[in-house]
C-alpha cells in the first residue's frame, strides 16, 4: 500500500511562494507513488487541532511555510498518540530552524531530501504549556519576529525584521529577571532572554558550530543584560553580528528547564509569533519528543 502524506501548506508564506510552487511539491511526492492529501492553513488553533485530528492516519506530515507553520504542526502532533514524522520544506521569510539543520531553501531540493531522508529524533521545548520548535524569546527584538506586518516580511524578506529592530531601538527597555535552572539562580537587568535549540535567532545572533546539540536534552539559555551607554551598545550589537560571545553584557547557559519571573509583563515569541504578554514563564526541554526527517 503506498504511503499516506499529509501535506501543511501555508498560502500566505515567503512572498506566496507556497502557492507559485504547490505543484512543483506535490509532483515530487505523488512521483515518488505517495499518496498526497493537502490541507492549507487558516487561523492557527484551527490547523493545530486539524493536525492533531487527522495526522495519525497518515505516515507522514509535510510542513510547507514558516517556522511558525512549523510551530503549528508540532503543537499538533504533540497532540497525538502515534509518532508521525515531520518533514519541513522551510518557505518563510528568516527560517531559523531550516538553516539551524541545514535544510535545503529550494522546495523541489527540500522534497527530494525528505523522500531520501532519516527521522532524527529532535529536542523541542514548551513555554506554560505550549510547545516550540526552537526558541522563545521576550525583549529587544522578540517582538520584532511577530510584529512585523506579513505583507512587509513578503515584500522585504529578512531585511523586514531588521528593519523593524532599527526602528525599535529608542523604546528599549530593560527588565528586572530572576531566571532559575536546575543549576543556578541568577537576577539582572536583562535587554533579551532567549531559551533556544537553534544554531540561528533570528537571523542576527548565529552560535559557533558546534555549541548547539539538537538532541541532548538540554536548551541553550542566552539572556543579555541592558548595556550601560550606547558605546557598550555599539560593541554589543557589533559582538552579536560576528558572533563573540565572549562580552560582558551576554550570559549563555544550558538547562533542561527554565523559570523566568519578571518584575513586569514582556511579550514573548515563540518561533517567531506572539506567545503572549506575561511576567511569570516555565520552560521545558522534552528530549527526543519529536521525529524530524533530515
Amino acid at each position: 500500500m503506498s504511503e499516506r502524506l499529509l501535506l501543511i501548506v501555508n498560502p500566505r508564506s515567503g512572498r506566496g511562494r507556497a502557492r507559485s510552487t504547490l505543484l512543483d511539491i506535490i509532483s515530487v511526492f505523488t512521483g515518488s507513488g505517495r499518496n498526497v492529501t493537502v490541507y492549507p492553513t487558516r487561523e492557527k488553533e484551527a490547523t493545530i487541532t486539524y493536525v492533531a485530528d487527522n495526522a495519525p492516519g497518515y505516515d507522514m506530515v509535510v510542513v510547507c511555510g514558516g517556522d511558525g507553520t512549523l510551530n503549528e504542526v508540532i503543537n499538533g502532533v504533540m497532540c497525538c498518540d502515534k509518532r508521525i514524522p515531520i518533514g519541513y520544506i522551510p518557505l518563510g521569510s528568516t527560517n531559523d530552524f531550516a538553516s539551524s539543520v541545514h535544510i535545503p531553501s529550494d522546495c523541489v531540493l527540500a522534497a527530494d531530501k525528505i523522500l531520501r531522508g532519516t527521522a532524527f529524533s529532535y529536542d523541542i521545548g514548551s513555554m506554560n504549556g505550549n510547545y516550540f520548535a526552537y526558541i522563545a524569546c521576550a525583549g529587544a527584538f522578540a517582538e520584532t519576529s511577530y510584529m512585523t506586518s506579513q505583507n512587509l516580511k513578503n515584500k522585504l524578506g529578512h531585511s523586514a525584521y531588521l528593519l523593524s529592530s532599527v526602528k525599535s531601538l529608542s523604546t528599549l527597555r530593560k527588565t528586572t529577571m530572576t531566571v532559575t535552572t536546575p543549576e543556578l539562580t541568577v537576577t539582572g537587568d536583562y535587554l533579551f532572554a532567549a531559551f533556544t535549540n537553534s544554531r540561528n535567532v533570528g537571523g542576527v545572533l548565529t552560535f559557533p558550530n558546534g555549541e548547539i546539540v539538537f538532541n541532548d536534552g538540554l536548551f541553550e539559555l542566552l539572556l543579555i543584560k541592558m548595556p550601560r551607554d550606547l558605546i557598550e551598545f555599539s560593541i554589543l550589537i557589533r559582538d552579536l553580528l560576528n558572533t563573540e560571545l565572549n562580552n560582558k553584557n551576554i550570559e549563555l547557559y544550558k538547562a533542561s528547564s527554565c523559570s523566568i519571573k519578571a518584575e513586569r509583563s514582556v511579550g514573548w515569541s515563540l518561533d517567531g509569533e506572539e506567545g503572549g504578554l506575561l511576567d511569570n514563564i516555565n520552560m521545558l526541554v522534552h528530549p527526543k519528543a519529536v521525529d524530524i526527517i533530515l
